[in-house]
């Protein structure tokens, strides 16, 4: 059976990462579209058996251009290097970022959607998105 494009898939993904963080949609799809080559910069991606198991990136501040938010995502958990999440261990902005963007590679990359079922620690923090 053929895939649906790559558009449709990643559709579907923010529509399930919304519900999953209990934000609206559009608040996710936003995140989505800050997402360029001068916003965000891959640092590394951590990958086992074929699989993305994870990302490292940079995320440029949306009000201070001259800051950036190093940012990690895996099965494992997440960290991000603002305020939010260094003092309140809150999911931010750049956490989702780091989600969307380990998505969209891993989907590139291997054809393969991550498995939001596996990220346990998304559904049990209290979320700042």
């Amino acid at each position: 059976m053929q895939q649906p494009p790559i558009e449709g898939r990643v559709k579907e993904f923010l529509y399930a990462l919304s519900r999953m963080l209990g934000s609206r949609y559009e608040k996710v799809l936003e995140l989505y579209l800050y997402v360029k080559p001068d916003t965000v910069k891959i640092v590394e991606l951590v990958e086992r058996g074929g699989e993305i198991t994870g990302v490292r990136i940079a995320v440029r501040s949306k009000r201070r251009h001259d800051v950036w938010y190093y940012t990690a995502v895996g099965y494992y958990g997440a960290k991000c290097t603002c305020e939010g999440n260094t003092l309140g261990g809150k999911i931010c902005k750049h956490i989702v970022i780091g989600v969307i963007t380990w998505n969209v590679v891993s989907l590139i990359k291997t054809g393969k959607e991550i498995d939001l079922s596996k990220l346990s620690w998304l559904r049990s923090s209290e979320k700042e998105v």
